[in-house]
């Protein structure tokens, strides 16, 4: 068991309670059962009749176990979907969490673990883990009643037990490699998936045949599967020849000795009906073991997610704050590392960050909005380090417009307002000066904008920037090339209305006429 499943899933720790007490009350009763089956068959042969009293206990012990078993699945089914419901709103609550460092994870790996990505935990909690504690408890009660009436049984079975839960373990080593390759797989198809259904239609207008590549995803995928089958179906096998074969001695020793006169019909009888009880929880849970490895899988993928670092700055910067960087230094994916030179934005101040593409420009607005934290250096906003800032209360503070602005569905007034109370007047100024006169405030857009070319969502989102910043809530306006895609005369108008702001102002760009506009430029490739 992932012990951080443990900590943060209730469910799981009601399973496990309620399991220790079902399963020490089915143990029990299991004995009353054999004992009484016993006393009713010696009974039978010594006297020719049916001792009524033993088959009434008998008959009660058989029922309130049927009970037990019941009340025990009906607990752990219902916290198995407690389990997924909570693990499913906790990923979901952390990626929008917006106190979260680090990058957010993939639309593919994020659809397959919300999907049928935590499936598995059915099994896992509703079946492996009650098992688990049965398998605990059971056999070494079995065995403490065993050692009471048949000392010789006992050892047999102490003895045997072990060896068939490493036979067990042996097994279960091997068939946790395949069920790894197996969710591997599964994960890749659905991020393969997830990229095709994101580009579908440029595949369609390219006339790409990605049906070969999803097929073969595909297929790689049932061959995973059916390889863990075959490991789980061999481990069950295994399981059930060796327990047989234990019980064999059990039921050779005691028929001997019953034949002998060295045990008592009744003491052999109750030996035999108990014994195999010792070896049943261990081979259900031979049975269900693939489902606790594709579960425990599934919940180390939501712990690793629901573990990303986390801002606990409390600080809030004081109004209109300078921001200053020093020798900043990033590391990303891959193991490259990003170095930004020592930088100061004044309020008023609008200052452009110029270089090659993926020197790190864009990493440095992502390091100013708290979204990545640094690795080396310093980022201190109004004599704060970034570290110890609020986050969420800095965010509010920030007008950003990254390179693929976000539109969300409804009318171009909605996308350029989105949390900034102005009117209707306002709303179409700041679409003037951004350059988007031509765009209608009622004109509706899908949710995807895909009704939106690329330079209209840019000019939405530098007129919602815009509004912010009028608004009087804003101390650092982050553009991150806010004019690609515009032609000359609406550049020049979008950069009018940015010096105009007297908001500090960080930008990112190529353009000449962009680094012509500003007060000061970081050309980062020079300083590298």
């Amino acid at each position: 068991m992932d012990p951080r499943l443990l900590r943060r899933s209730g469910g799981v720790r009601l399973v496990l309670v309620v399991a220790v007490g079902l399963a020490l009350v089915g143990a029990v009763l299991l004995v009353g059962q054999a004992w009484w089956f016993a006393q009713l068959v010696d009974e039978a042969f010594a006297s020719a009749r049916v001792d009524t009293v033993a088959l009434l206990l008998a008959a009660g012990c058989v029922a309130a176990r049927g009970v037990v078993a019941w009340a025990s699945a009906g607990v752990a089914a219902r916290a198995a979907v407690r389990v997924r419901a909570e693990l499913r709103s906790a990923v979901v609550a952390d990626v929008l969490d917006p106190r979260r460092l680090g990058p957010r994870p993939s639309s593919g790996r994020l659809t397959t673990l919300l999907g049928p990505g935590l499936d598995p935990l059915d099994g896992y909690v509703g079946r492996f883990l009650p098992q688990l504690v049965v398998t605990a408890l059971v056999p070494p009660v079995v065995v403490a009643v065993l050692l009471v009436v048949d000392p010789l049984s006992a050892l047999i079975v102490g003895l045997t037990v072990p060896l068939v839960i490493g036979f067990l373990v042996l097994v279960g080593l091997a068939t946790k490699d395949q069920l790894d390759a197996r969710w591997g797989e599964l994960a890749r198809l659905g991020r393969h998936f997830s990229d095709v259904v994101g580009g579908v239609r440029t595949l369609v207008v390219l006339g790409s045949r990605q049906d070969r590549g999803l097929v073969e995803v595909g297929e790689r995928h049932r061959r995973a599967t059916m390889a863990a089958l075959r490991s789980a179906f061999l481990s069950s096998l295994v399981l059930e020849l060796f327990s047989t074969l234990s019980m064999a001695l059990v039921a050779v020793a005691t028929g001997l000795r019953i034949v002998q006169g060295d045990l008592g019909l009744a003491t052999g009888l109750f030996v035999l009906l108990l014994a195999p009880d010792a070896y049943l929880p261990v081979r259900r849970l031979g049975a269900q073991f693939h489902d606790s490895t594709a579960g425990v899988a599934a919940a180390r993928e939501a712990m690793d997610l629901l573990e990303s670092p986390r801002h606990t700055g409390t600080t809030v910067p004081p109004v209109r704050p300078a921001i200053v960087v020093r020798s900043l230094v990033v590391a990303r994916d891959g193991g490259a590392r990003v170095s930004v030179p020592d930088l100061t934005v004044g309020p008023g101040e609008v200052v452009a960050v110029a270089g090659p593409s993926g020197i790190g420009k864009s990493t440095l607005l992502d390091v100013l909005l708290g979204l990545v934290p640094p690795d080396a250096g310093e980022v201190v906003v109004g004599g704060v380090p970034i570290e110890e800032v609020d986050v969420v209360a800095w965010r509010r503070r920030v007008a950003w417009v990254p390179q693929v602005p976000a539109v969300p569905a409804g009318t171009i007034a909605d996308a350029v307002l989105l949390g900034t109370r102005a009117s209707r007047g306002q709303v179409v100024q700041a679409l003037a000066d951004a350059g988007a006169e031509d765009l209608d405030p009622d004109r509706w857009v899908r949710e995807d904008a895909g009704d939106l070319s690329a330079g209209e969502r840019r000019r939405v989102a530098i007129a919602r920037a815009l509004l912010r910043v009028r608004a009087g809530a804003v101390d650092l306006l982050l553009l991150d090339e806010p004019t690609a895609g515009l032609d000359a005369d609406r550049e020049d108008q979008v950069l009018r209305a940015v010096r105009g702001l007297g908001v500090a102002t960080l930008v990112v760009a190529h353009h000449r006429r962009v680094l012509d506009a500003v007060d000061r430029v970081v050309d980062l490739g020079a300083a590298r």
